[in-house]
């Protein structure tokens, strides 16, 4: 099978977030090898790989993204097991895809067009450097003619609707500094802090269930630093608030709930709040086909409880969801594997998607 093969080669080219050039371009020389007719459209390290279109057939993207976050490793088959930095995230459907655009090609009485979209610089980056927001800007044309968009985020096999929002701010806590021999010629910033922490480590998750699955507002505190000094009296103490919503409210809505949350936390300090990064969640596109592929694959049905690009395909007007075969627990870890009989299974399912008549 062609997937083992091209997978490992995948994960033996490094390919951290900004570094993904030599990765593409040999994703696009193994597919311009095997296809024949295959037409590229490239804004910098993204590209759009499709197929002849014909007439009258409903158009799905394969979607994916190129960096990955762990170090590098060389590739190694354990128990089953095919380690990698991104074998999860979002390796392994990659290859995938490039398999079945190639197996596509082949075909004469195939029921889609079928477009295959590798963009750069999804992790950890500003949605304006994101390599999806770059072609939703160059490609807007090309990208309305998608009816149906499959993400191939890790999601342990399911089909996981929409995504959550994210807003990450910074938040600063004054005091006086001072010598910590004579803390009384000062105010410690932290401990003025200390009824945030607390007011924000009693909020709970906040369930909402859309479209039978359920999502969770969360806040959490994920950075923190105190003014530096080993004999200094903390000046200042500042810290990163990650809140994480569900579909439904608008940015403008979200920030609102958002400095309500600061306000239930109940500080009894001044504080400089600043929203230093935001990203909507997915307000769920929903079509007919959508539906009925939803439904065709005969798997379970969850929540995104994480960000992803299915968010902005949906700000678009694209249905879309995530389903890829990679593990969520695996994303991210120093020794990241993806099960090779779950990319197995994967590939012979989409693999059917050129042969799905609707039932209607």
């Amino acid at each position: 099978m062609a997937i083992l093969p091209l997978l490992t080669n995948l994960l033996n080219i490094p390919s951290p977030t900004f570094q993904e050039e030599t990765l593409t371009n040999f994703i696009e020389e193994w597919m311009r090898k095997r296809i024949a007719n295959l037409i590229v459209k490239q804004h910098g390290q993204s590209r759009i790989f499709s197929l002849p279109m014909i007439e009258g057939l409903p158009h799905i993207a394969l979607v994916g993204h190129s960096d990955v976050v762990p170090d590098h490793f060389e590739a190694y088959r354990e128990a089953g097991q095919l380690h990698g930095a991104g074998a999860s995230d979002m390796q392994g459907s990659l290859a995938v895809f490039a398999v079945l655009m190639q197996e596509f090609s082949q075909l004469k009485d195939r029921q889609f067009n079928f477009s295959f979209i590798l963009y750069d610089a999804e992790e950890g980056t500003p949605l304006e450097q994101n390599g999806l927001y770059s072609l939703v800007v160059a490609e807007s044309d090309f990208l309305q003619t998608i009816d149906l968009a499959i993400v191939g985020e890790p999601t342990n096999g399911q089909v996981q609707l929409g995504c959550v929002g994210s807003l990450h701010a910074k938040v600063v806590v004054s005091g006086v500094a001072c010598h910590s021999a004579r803390p009384w010629d000062g105010q410690n910033a932290l401990y003025n802090a200390i009824p945030l922490i607390t007011g924000l480590s009693k909020i709970e998750p906040l369930k909402r269930s859309i479209l039978n699955v359920d999502f969770f507002d969360v806040i959490n505190i994920t950075e923190s630093c105190s003014q530096m000094g080993r004999t200094t009296i903390p000046g200042q103490w500042s810290c990163n608030i990650n809140y994480r919503y569900a579909p439904g409210p608008s940015m403008a809505e979200a920030e609102v709930m958002f400095h309500r949350l600061l306000v239930q936390a109940k500080t009894t300090s001044d504080i400089v709040c600043e929203i230093i990064d935001h990203v909507p969640a997915a307000q769920i596109i929903e079509s007919e086909l959508f539906h009925q592929i939803v439904s065709w694959l005969k798997t379970d049905i969850a929540a995104k409880q994480a960000w992803t690009d299915v968010a902005q395909l949906n700000g678009i007007g694209i249905p879309a969801f995530n389903f890829g075969p990679g593990l969520t627990a695996q994303a991210h870890k120093p020794d990241e594997y993806i099960r090779v009989e779950d990319m197995v299974a994967y590939y012979h399912l989409l693999r059917q998607l050129a042969h799905f008549r609707s039932p209607n």
